[in-house]
Order: C-alpha cells, then sequence, then structure tokens
C-alpha cells in the first residue's frame, strides 16, 4: 500500500479519536456545569425551573427550588425552602424557617427544621424522615418511607398519606418550653380516614389524638406517665 494512503488512514483515525475525546471532555464539563454549587451567605437563591445543579446552601435567605428542578443537597439557616412541583431534591433542611414541598415531588432523603412548619403537597413522596421541633407538619396524599418525627408541632396526616414507619412525639426539653412557652400547648396528630401510619405511633408526652374511624395505624404507645 503507498505510503500516502497509509499517512491519510493513519491521520484519519488521530482525527476521529480527537473528535470523540474532545466531545466527551465537552459533555462532562458541560454535566459538571450543570451540577455546580451554589452557596451564599446573605440573600435568597432561586433555581429556575427545569434546571440541574449540586448542593444550594445559605446562611441568611430563603432558597426556592423551581418546577422540574434537580438539586442534592439544600441547606439554609436563616429562611424558608420552597420546591415547586414536579422537582427533585436528596434533601431540605433548615433551622430557622420553614419547608413547603409542592406537588409531585421527589425528595430522596429527609426533610428537616428546627423551628418552623413542614407542608408536603400531593404525589409527593419523602425516602426518609420528615422532622421539625417547633411546627406544624401536614401531609397532603404523601408517601413518607420512614417516620415523622417532632416534639411540640401538630401532626396533620391526610388524603390517603402513607407513612412506613413511626409518628414519633419526642420529650419536650425544660429549656425549650421555659424559654418559648410551648409547654402549655398540647399538639394535635390528626389521621384521616383514609390515611395509614405503618408503624407505631410513639408519644413521649401528652399529644390530643384525633384518628378517624377506619385509619389503618399501629400500636399507639405511651412512654411517658400521667
Amino acid at each position: 500500500m503507498p505510503f500516502h494512503t497509509n499517512h491519510n488512514i493513519r491521520l484519519a483515525a488521530a482525527s476521529l479519536l480527537a473528535l470523540l475525546l474532545s466531545s466527551y471532555l465537552f459533555a462532562n464539563n458541560g454535566h459538571a456545569e450543570e451540577l455546580r454549587e451554589i452557596s451564599k451567605v446573605n440573600g435568597g437563591i432561586r433555581i429556575a425551573a427545569s434546571e440541574q445543579v449540586g448542593e444550594v446552601s445559605s446562611v441568611n435567605g430563603g432558597i426556592d427550588i423551581g418546577r422540574n428542578a434537580r438539586a442534592t443537597s439544600v441547606e439554609t439557616v436563616n429562611g424558608g425552602i420552597e420546591i415547586d412541583d414536579g422537582a427533585e431534591i436528596d434533601s431540605a433542611e433548615t433551622v430557622n424557617g420553614g419547608i413547603r414541598v409542592d406537588d409531585n415531588v421527589i425528595v430522596r432523603r429527609s426533610l428537616e427544621t428546627t423551628n418552623g412548619g413542614i407542608r408536603v403537597g400531593s404525589g409527593s413522596k419523602v425516602g426518609g424522615t420528615i422532622e421539625t421541633v417547633n411546627g406544624k407538619i401536614t401531609l397532603d396524599n404523601t408517601h413518607v418511607g420512614d417516620s415523622v418525627i417532632t416534639t411540640n408541632g401538630d401532626v396533620l396526616i391526610r388524603n390517603g398519606s402513607v407513612i412506613e414507619g413511626d409518628v414519633v412525639f419526642e420529650g419536650r426539653r425544660r429549656s425549650w418550653t421555659r424559654w418559648f412557652n410551648w409547654g402549655n400547648k398540647t399538639p394535635d396528630l390528626v389521621i384521616d380516614a383514609d390515611a395509614e401510619v405503618k408503624g407505631d405511633i410513639r408519644l413521649y408526652h401528652e399529644v390530643t389524638l384525633k384518628i378517624a374511624e377506619g385509619a389503618r395505624v399501629g400500636d399507639i404507645k405511651r412512654h411517658y406517665r400521667d
């Protein structure tokens, strides 16, 4: 075979290899850009609809994850968190602020807040726990893969919601109740007739039970003295 023919074949092969390599690097760089992490100290963060990002965090500011957007962990200290319809996240956590999850959202792990309520909309799925210390938890046709845990907040389980784990009202810390006067309020546990708690209801202090006839729940276990 003539020299020029071999040279042309080698050149074509090298060009093809370079093209494939550049395409691979471009795809990976694009993916890394899509999954960039976003962090602020002061100010809110808004993730646009259908955008894909990695960790989203703020110290003083709320966070809003847009419709059909994707994120890993979503965290703030002072501010609320809103997860719009159809979004997917790994987890959401705040200290001073509520968490609102709209319809058909997937949360692969947990939702957690200290001072604020948690509301989860219809068709949404939470793979792990939902937990708050001081705030109401409202579940509307929601599937929870683990337990629902609170200390001082009401819990409303409605419209066919299913809890795979327990519903737990943890023991009150004297310092919390003294500072914020929550010791005088008895929280409510409301469970609709078409809702289900596959685990037990564990009470470490007094709770007003409003469990509809027909609701499927486990044992009610009181871990406190009257």
